[in-house]
């Protein structure tokens, strides 16, 4: 849709429609990693779909970053695909990490 349809909203589209590519994502993320119960967070499964993405429009003479609006994927693959031990580290919830974070800020003392 981005390359031959003159999107004009699409991180709309994204926001809209990028739960869609979870499965497929983390059944990449399986294989490569030969583990059945990998489970990856949202952070790492949208930075994953974003950089599949951006390969199929760099296939196509494009890139993520002809569409401004769209977040950028920080995914590289030859630090996390393949290895079963990193996709397991990298598998937490920034977003709940984040809010313990937040809470535990709150309760040091003002030293």
């Amino acid at each position: 849709m981005l390359m031959f349809c003159e999107v004009t909203n699409p991180r709309q589209l994204w926001d809209a429609h990028w739960e869609s590519l979870n499965n497929d994502i983390e059944a990449m993320a399986r294989r490569e990693c030969d583990d059945l119960a990998i489970t990856l967070s949202e952070d790492v499964l949208k930075d994953r779909a974003l950089y599949e993405i951006d390969q199929v429009l760099i296939r196509n003479g494009h890139r993520l970053g002809d569409f401004p609006t769209l977040p950028k994927s920080n995914y590289v693959p030859s630090i996390h695909g393949g290895n079963r031990l990193v996709q397991v580290e990298l598998a937490y919830d920034l977003h709940s990490l984040t809010i313990d974070a937040d809470n535990a800020k709150d309760r040091l003392n003002d030293d």
